[in-house]
């Protein structure tokens, strides 16, 4: 609700609670002339006192909480003192010239002083519901700021997350190149070819956080291109996924970066071939390899893992999933 809206429903709401008593005696029925001599009860009066109560009511409310926010900030304190002081004679004065004027033509007696103080009680209680007000448009103001800057904190922290890729796969894809270069020229052009495809794939996306699972796929096999380059038959890789969930997205180069896991942390060799199979299960992209830690292995950190989880959390609202047992290592990629 906006603050018009609300000082309008307030301005209607406090003057008719002030005067509910004489409002509900109205509506009995009752004449009673000890109370009416009391209360000075009658139908003129009560709407006098309602009607002038609502335009006090709605103005004292207007100033302090709409157009108090044009006056500068250093002069606000002192300003919206003397004009809220200024407000309450002005309204007072104009009571009691109202108030003379019920008076001589419906013989009602509405004691000056009574009202004045009364008034004074009213301006003190519009105060209150004002900064009540005000601290409930910073609270939501700053809801809203924090809510902004966690957006703007949660989208440097994913492109920094993102920048850690290239450096990363490049340096492993340097090492394997140094390899081939020396063993196999003709293979190295080819996987400089595949080198140059991947790494145009990765400057495409830049600027994207999810990319589809058939994009993914086809990148992932030229990786496992370059990397059969180097372990021939003792890697092999199986791909099987449903053409269902090739539409369906996954964090950019997520399924490289598991690969490259694989690769990285077990070992490759003609008596320990390395086997590593690709598979959905429901919408995850689930990727199990064989556990064969190399020889003088030194406990992972499992950056890697981590960077994709976080990832993952920031751009899909979920988490993968890494299982591990005595024989084989599994990683779940979530898919939407």
């Amino acid at each position: 609700m906006n603050n018009n809206r609300l000082i309008l429903l307030i301005a209607t709401i406090f003057p008719l609670l002030v005067n509910l008593p004489r409002v509900m005696f109205l509506l009995s029925g009752k004449n009673d002339e000890n109370i009416n001599s009391v209360m000075e009860v009658t139908v003129e009066d009560t709407l006098l006192r309602v009607i002038l109560l609502f335009g006090f009511s709605y103005l004292v409310l207007t100033f302090n909480l709409v157009w108090i926010n044009s006056i500068a900030e250093k002069y606000k304190v002192w300003a919206a003192a003397a004009i809220n002081i200024l407000i309450l004679l002005v309204w007072v004065l104009i009571f009691h010239l109202i108030n003379q004027f019920v008076y001589n033509i419906y013989a009602s007696v509405i004691h000056p002083r009574v009202n004045s103080v009364a008034y004074v009680f009213f301006l003190i209680m519009l105060l209150l519901v004002s900064k009540a007000i005000h601290l409930l448009n910073r609270s939501r103001l700053d809801a809203i700021e924090k809510g902004i800057l966690k957006q703007k904190n949660l989208q440097n922290e994913l492109e920094a997350l993102k920048s850690q890729i290239n450096p990363h796969f490049l340096f492993n894809s340097l090492n394997t190149l140094s390899l081939l270069v020396r063993e196999d020229q003709k293979a190295a052009g080819k996987f400089i070819n595949k080198l140059a495809y991947l790494y145009r794939y990765i400057l495409q996306s830049q600027d994207k956080e999810l990319g589809s699972v058939k994009e993914e796929l086809k990148v992932l096999e030229s990786y496992v291109h370059l990397i059969e380059q180097r372990y021939q038959d003792n890697y092999k890789v199986h791909i099987n996924v449903n053409a269902q969930l090739l539409q369906k997205r996954i964090p950019i180069l997520a399924l490289q970066l598991l690969m490259e896991n694989a690769v990285k942390h077990n070992e490759i060799s003609a008596n320990k071939p390395l086997y590593v199979e690709i598979y959905d299960e429901g919408n995850w992209i689930v990727m199990q390899n064989i556990l064969q830690k190399r020889t003088g292995h030194i406990e992972s950190t499992n950056t890697g893992l981590k960077n994709l989880n976080t990832r993952t959390k920031l751009q899909m609202n979920q988490e993968i999933k890494i299982l591990k047992s005595k024989t084989h290592f599994t990683v779940k990629v979530p898919t939407i």
